[in-house]
């Protein structure tokens, strides 16, 4: 016989229920659903929001899954998101003669799974460079997927400039932000090196969470910013594609 741990199956009980259900619920529905008392539900939930794999509104009340499940799930396929996903990225990278890459996010930053090189002499090279979040388009992207609270604490916390062009303004940035999600879209022109620009698309699953990003980088010198934002159709199409692959 297996020997199993009962707190355990019953917090994984809990994150069935909060993801099975059509409507974010409270503690109270998940606990009669699950078929465990309030107050050890209570204690399970406290537990999986503080592993980020739950998350509750702290206006409401109601519980949904956070981005660490999200995170989760990514990095036990990301051989096949980078298998899937390749095709799709040295298309990319051949139309726009530019640098992709494929980043997920991971505990509060981006990492860079895979990348696809065009036959530019020119190339980016992103080894071991830390770009804050307000200054790369991945990085607006991932503060605009974040819960309300944590992107006002980002954006309370000094916002340095990269470039003369760095967006720094947090009330310009909110509204940016808005935007990306609306549109799964964000550029960067000149905001953290003057020679780079960037645009990326979220590639998101089915119930709209982003699970990964798709990035071009491209010289300045070569684009604009009205041909970065022409690339926007292109993006999406490949962000959806890549979402048809491994969803």
């Amino acid at each position: 016989m297996v020997d199993r741990v009962q707190a355990v199956e019953r917090a994984l009980l809990l994150l069935e229920e909060v993801a099975a259900s059509p409507v974010p619920p409270t503690a109270p529905e998940i606990a009669q659903r699950a078929g465990i008392n309030r107050g050890t539900a209570w204690r399970l939930l406290s537990t999986l929001e503080a592993f980020d794999l739950v998350e509750r509104d702290p206006d409401s009340g109601r519980y949904s899954v956070a981005y660490g499940a999200v995170r989760l799930s990514t990095a036990t396929s990301a051989a096949s998101l980078v298998r899937r996903s390749r095709p799709v990225l040295e298309h990319l990278a051949k139309e726009t003669d530019g640098t992709v890459f494929l980043e997920v996010a991971s505990r509060g930053a981006l990492v860079t799974l895979d990348e696809a090189r065009s036959s530019s002499p020119i190339q980016v090279d992103l080894t071991g460079v830390d770009i804050p979040l307000h200054c790369g388009s991945v990085g607006k992207l991932y503060l605009a997927s974040l819960p309300a609270a944590e992107r006002s604490e980002y954006l309370a916390g000094p916002l340095a400039p990269a470039t003369e062009h760095t967006h720094t303004d947090p009330v310009a940035l909110e509204a940016e932000l808005h935007e990306c999600a609306e549109s799964g879209i964000a550029v960067n022109y000149k905001e953290h090196r003057e020679e780079w620009c960037g645009i990326t698309a979220a590639i998101r699953d089915r119930a709209g969470r982003d699970l990964a990003y798709v990035n071009v980088t491209l010289p300045t010198y070569k684009w604009t910013l009205e041909q970065l934002c022409a690339l926007t159709p292109a993006m999406r199409d490949a962000a959806a594609d890549i979402a048809r692959r491994v969803t």
